[in-house]
């Protein structure tokens, strides 16, 4: 347990600590298991310290200094660890979910099968870190230097990768599935049995400079969505067929492949949303059903403190979000969240995202209030389920279609979308 005289001065802040350190330039702080949720401790010197097991969720700690302190595991889930200095530290199987980690020094520090989900690393320095087994789902790793860190059995799934150098980083056995690479310099790092899965390589730097120690997987999403432009010589080294990378040439000037679109829908509407996933995938949206029952209960944000609570099967990352509107979805409260998410990723990604689709034109007059609001604010595609041979049927269904596979700015409003314009 923590010695609460020093769980004090640490709460104290900065100013206190450092008169301590003077007096008692020989001790270490010993805050092992101590509760300092939420505290604000900027620019505090805790170097050293033994931080074992605490709980420093939510702290902040701007501009701290935690290099050499044993952190191994500390729950520091959302963590305001700007620019701090976390050097040399032991953090393996911390959970730094969602935490702040911009411009943080991480160089040699100990991440393994730590918890860095949804995590800010935006410039953060991670040379020679060990992140093996790390959890790095929809991290932001932009213009990070990675350069000699150890990634072997990363998960690195929707993470942005945008400018990071990845030099002599060891990538072995790691999962990069829908990662941001534009800019990514791979020079001199090293693959083997890596997972290359819809990610696009052909704005990544350095990849003909990678050292192949095994053969790895680059998924057909993969060549599809760099259109054909990775260069051949990785592919080759990689262990891909030779008739693969012919293939690759004829995916040169393709038009792009859509984003993912799924279908949100009530339990009561899951016949009329399959027959609009089959007839959407036949117009070349790439898309799948995901009804309220396939996920069991209700859609609520978990605050979760390891990566088994955090991976939830009714989770699902999307480009597009399809919404069956019915009077059904509205009594929902999964549906209702569905909703609610896209509205808030729509808004922190600037990207248009939520689509409306309703079998009943009379719902723009429900006595639902929230489905006269969506019906007001957004555009709502009014697909008759009992008229799918029609002509206007037809012609909305086309609209749909087309609609998206467009990508539009949230910040421009509800887009108009016209096929004819298209």
């Amino acid at each position: 347990m923590a010695n609460m005289e020093h769980v004090q001065l640490a709460r104290k802040g900065r100013n206190a600590v450092a008169e301590w350190r003077e007096q008692n330039p020989n001790m270490t702080l010993d805050l092992n298991a101590a509760y300092m949720s939420h505290t604000r401790m900027p620019q505090v010197d805790l170097h050293g310290a033994d931080l074992r097991d605490s709980d420093l969720m939510g702290a902040m700690l701007q501009k701290a200094n935690l290099s050499g302190c044993h952190l191994n595991p500390s729950h520091m889930y959302r963590a305001n660890l700007i620019e701090a200095d976390l050097s040399r530290a032991l953090l393996n199987g911390a959970n730094l979910r969602g935490a702040n980690l911009t411009g943080a020094d991480l160089t040699g520090a100990d991440l393994d099968r730590a918890v860095l989900s949804d995590a800010i690393l935006t410039g953060a320095k991670l040379n020679g870190a060990n992140l093996s087994r790390v959890n790095l789902v929809g991290a932001d790793l932009s213009e990070a230097d990675l350069s000699g860190a150890n990634l072997n059995g990363a998960n690195i799934v929707r993470a942005n990768l945008t400018n990071a150098q990845l030099g002599g980083a060891d990538l072995y056995q790691s999962v990069l599935n829908d990662s941001a690479l534009i800019g990514a310099n791979f020079a001199g790092s090293i693959v083997g049995y890596t997972t290359f899965q819809n990610c696009d390589l052909s704005a990544a730097r350095g990849l003909d400079q990678i050292r192949h120690d095994a053969p790895s997987t680059i998924g057909i999403d993969t060549l599809c969505r760099s259109g054909g432009n990775i260069v051949d010589g990785f592919l080759r080294d990689a262990g891909v067929p030779e008739s693969v990378c012919a293939f690759q040439e004829s995916l040169r000037g393709a038009l792009p492949v859509s984003g993912d679109c799924f279908i949100s829908c009530s339990t009561a509407d899951v016949s009329f949303a399959r027959n609009l996933l089959v007839e959407l995938r036949e117009m070349g949206v790439r898309s799948w059903l995901f009804p309220e029952d396939a996920r069991g209960y209700a859609l609520v944000e978990r605050h979760s403190t390891s990566d088994q609570e955090e991976v939830e099967r009714w989770v699902r990352s999307y480009d597009k979000l399809m919404v069956v509107l019915t009077e059904e979805a509205m009594d929902s409260e999964t549906i209702r969240n569905d909703i609610t998410q896209a509205q808030e990723k729509q808004q922190s990604a600037d990207k248009w995202c939520l689509f409306l689709v309703s079998p009943d034109i009379a719902i723009s007059e429900s006595r639902n209030r929230l489905a006269r609001t969506l019906t007001s604010e957004h555009i709502v595609f009014n697909l008759p389920s009992g008229e799918p041979d029609s002509e206007d049927y037809r012609s909305e269904l086309s609209r749909l279609a087309e609609s998206l596979k467009q990508n539009e700015p949230a910040a421009s409003g509800v887009p108009a979308y016209d096929i004819s314009e298209l």
